[in-house]
Order: structure tokens, then C-alpha cells, then sequence
């Protein structure tokens, strides 16, 4: 057996004939009993190749590992299940399906380089490249803790560029015309009666998945308690029109009402993101009239300055009476 210096590992000679029989091997820790438990690199033909592999496994010593940027990240889903919510796991999955291209790339092995080319060729907004961006970063740092990657690769995201010419796949939001709000009540599907009602209260969608039967009380008003930002906690009054929808649809997640409504808007040819709903609302209100700081205390939207944001208090009926106007 030959060895090189303490921790460095060594090589030996396996017996009887064997097409590769010389082993490169490490001390990778120890058992219970104090015995050593050893890392393999590999097996080779000759003396002279074992002790090449160990000497450049040495050199670097995560470039054996053969986990994919799949494998790592079914790892981290485990771990990330037990520690979030599911609008917060549904959001990570729906990230984790724009990675397809990377899926079965040795995360030991990619390069800075090979990011930037990456998100280069996603045609998507800055926005969800972003969130793209942070779902690998998660999957990295969880494989640094577990020693498949070195610490020092995390820091190549600091220099990946989101911003080229990707500002044209971000859809701009538009109004949805009266002529379309007429014929979302002509179709009154369970999907029609989603939007009209997004539009005649000015909810997120993903605020209207979080609602329960409790969510609106005997007075029709709908409490906000879970919201990104403190303006977004909010109660918002149902209108005549929004009344008028109930009972309304419910959906078993946030990612099965996105499918649904995916399907359905291609199938009518219905061109709207599901935001315009809320910039539907907020247009609607500001050609009625409504004060901007109704407005915003219905959107939940934060006030502009320290007056509005502390002293002016909008009552529910105040609200209740702009989402009328619409």
C-alpha cells in the first residue's frame, strides 16, 4: 500500500486478477467503534493511474460527485415540504419547471458561464427569472450543506445578468374592455365567474385561493389576514355585482385555479393575464371618481406618504360605496 501525506488518502492493490486493481481511496471519517470509514475514488489499472486520480481528487475534491441539479433538488423539496406552506411549495414547483434545461446537469459541474446562457435563452420576464434564479440558488445551498458542492460556487449567481432583451416577453397589463365584462356574465362558468368577481373586488388571485366559506362575513365583507406586505392585510366589501356571484368557486390550490384557467382563456381565445383583473378594478374606480386613497386601501396598495399612511382611516362602508360605482 503507498500513502501520501495525513488526510490525503492512499493507494493498494486489490488480490487475484482483476482488469483494475489498483484502489484510490480516502478516510472519509469514523464509525461508532473508531474504525475509519473510507471514500473510494475509484479503481484503475495501474499503480501510477490510482495515485494520478487521488492526487487530482485532491486537488478537487467535489468533482466525483455525480448528483444531478435533479437529484439535489428532489433532496431539497423533502426538506423544504416540512418547512413551508403549500401556496409556498406549489410556487417552488411551478419555478422548478423552468430549470427543465438543467435537470440532468452534474451540479458539480456547472459553470457561471453556463448560467448566463441559461437564463439567456428563458424567455420570460425579469421577474420570474428572478424567482427562477433564487429556486437553483436554494438547491445550491442546500448542496453545500451536504458537501456536493464547494461553498465558494455560490457566490458565481452574484454575477448571472437577468436583464438581456427579456423586457419583450413581459406581458403588459391591459384593461379588460366593457365589452368583455358583458360576455364573461353571458358565459357565468365557474372560471367567467372567477374574473368578474377579481374585477369587482380588486383581490390578487392568489388572495382569492386563500379564502374560505369564513373568509366573508354576514355583512359581505371579505377579511384579507395573509398578504405579502402590511397594506395587503385589508377587508374589502363586497358590491351588488360581487354579491350577485355568490356562491362562489373554489379551487384545491393555487396551481389547479392557474391550469384551469389557462385552458379555459385559450379555449375562448379570452387574451388576458390574470392581473388585469386587478388593473381592470383600479381603472374602473379612478374613471368613477373614487378617491385614490379609497382606491389603494381596496387594492392594498400601500399610501404614498406618512399623512395617508397613518392618519387617514377608510371605512368599510367608504370602500363599499366606490366598488358600487363600478
Amino acid at each position: 500500500m503507498s500513502r501520501l501525506g495525513n488526510g490525503e488518502g492512499s493507494v493498494y492493490k486489490l488480490s487475484g486478477k482483476r482488469r483494475n486493481p489498483w484502489v484510490a481511496r480516502k478516510t472519509d471519517g469514523f464509525d461508532e467503534r473508531g474504525y475509519p470509514i473510507y471514500k473510494y475514488i475509484g479503481y484503475y489499472r495501474t499503480k501510477a493511474d490510482a495515485m494520478s486520480a487521488l492526487l487530482e481528487y485532491n486537488k478537487s475534491p467535489y468533482s466525483l460527485n455525480g448528483e444531478t441539479v435533479r437529484d439535489m433538488y428532489e433532496k431539497f423539496l423533502g426538506y423544504y415540504k416540512d418547512n413551508r406552506a403549500e401556496r409556498s411549495v406549489q410556487s417552488l414547483e411551478y419555478m422548478w419547471k423552468h430549470l427543465a434545461p438543467l435537470y440532468d446537469r452534474r451540479i458539480s459541474e456547472i459553470s457561471r458561464k453556463d448560467l448566463q446562457i441559461f437564463f439567456d435563452k428563458l424567455e420570460k420576464s425579469v421577474i420570474i427569472k428572478e424567482r427562477v434564479k433564487t429556486v437553483l440558488k436554494m438547491v445550491f445551498d442546500y448542496s453545500v450543506r451536504y458537501d456536493v458542492i464547494p461553498p465558494d460556487r455560490i457566490s458565481i449567481f452574484k454575477y448571472i445578468d437577468l436583464s438581456s432583451k427579456v423586457e419583450i416577453y413581459k406581458h403588459p397589463h391591459e384593461r379588460i374592455t366593457a365589452d368583455e365584462i358583458e360576455w364573461l356574465k353571458g358565459m357565468n362558468d365557474d372560471i367567467s365567474r372567477y374574473v368578474l368577481f377579481l374585477i369587482y373586488t380588486g383581490l390578487r388571485c392568489g388572495e382569492y385561493c386563500d379564502m374560505t366559506d369564513e373568509s366573508i362575513d354576514d355583512d359581505y365583507v371579505i377579511h384579507i389576514e395573509k398578504a405579502k406586505t402590511k397594506a395587503g392585510v385589508r377587508e374589502v366589501p363586497l358590491s351588488e355585482k360581487a354579491k350577485s356571484l355568490i356562491p362562489i368557486p373554489h379551487f384545491s390550490s393555487y396551481s389547479t385555479m392557474k391550469a384551469k384557467y389557462t385552458s379555459w382563456r385559450r379555449k375562448y381565445k379570452f387574451n388576458h393575464q390574470l392581473h388585469d383583473t386587478r388593473h381592470t378594478c383600479v381603472s374602473l374606480l379612478t374613471e368613477a371618481g373614487v378617491d385614490e386613497r379609497i382606491i389603494r386601501a381596496i387594492v392594498g396598495h400601500k399610501g404614498r406618504g406618512i399623512t395617508e399612511t397613518i392618519y387617514t382611516h377608510i371605512t368599510t362602508e367608504q370602500k363599499r360605496a366606490a366598488l358600487n360605482k363600478i
